[in-house]
């Protein structure tokens, strides 16, 4: 089993709902992304998800790629407390992803998000039983108030719900 943190409740639930209330509703802004893994079409990928990114750096200059959202102060609290859970240099990029329902639980490709040492945190905003699937098998449910901490270099996928309209999750990727 790969090295992975779990967290319960990992808001307050005040803090929790404000940050809930505003990723699912209309003054969340989403942009399509037409692939799920690679953009480059190596995996056949017909699907894709919405993310609001808040922030995106590039991992060679750390430069802001885009403006950061005029929404961060939404996720204060959340990074609050993972800067007392993970030690990091530096935000590599910070997006919400809304996954629509699917048909069939399918695992989409697993993947990296960098090619290099760093960690990943998931913040799963909604229940319902879509899934983060290892390669080696280790298995994360989507449990509101979650927070998931790993190592970066574990491939790792999205397996999107069937049960309810939408997955929200906040991918966080730190360098160490």
């Amino acid at each position: 089993m790969s090295k992975i943190e779990i967290i319960d409740n990992f808001l307050s639930q005040s803090e929790f709902e404000e940050l809930k209330t505003f990723l699912m509703s209309p003054r969340s802004q989403w942009r399509f992304v037409n692939f799920i893994a690679h953009k480059d079409g190596r995996d056949g990928d017909k699907d894709g998800y919405f993310v609001h990114s808040f922030r995106d750096c590039d991992p060679k200059t750390f430069k802001d790629r885009f403006p950061i959202s005029p929404n961060y102060q939404v996720i204060d609290n959340l990074m609050v407390g993972i800067k007392k859970k993970v030690k990091f240099k530096q935000i590599l990029r910070i997006r919400s992803s809304l996954y629509p329902r699917r048909e069939k639980q399918i695992p989409d490709p697993f993947h990296v998000d960098y090619q290099f040492n760093h960690k990943v945190c998931i913040f799963y905003v909604n229940s319902n039983n879509g899934y983060t699937l290892f390669e080696n098998g280790d298995k994360v449910e989507s449990v509101a108030n979650r927070l998931m901490i790993f190592d970066g270099t574990e491939k790792h996928c999205s397996v999107v719900q069937t049960d309810e309209p939408a997955r929200y999750i906040i991918n966080i990727n730190l360098l160490e």
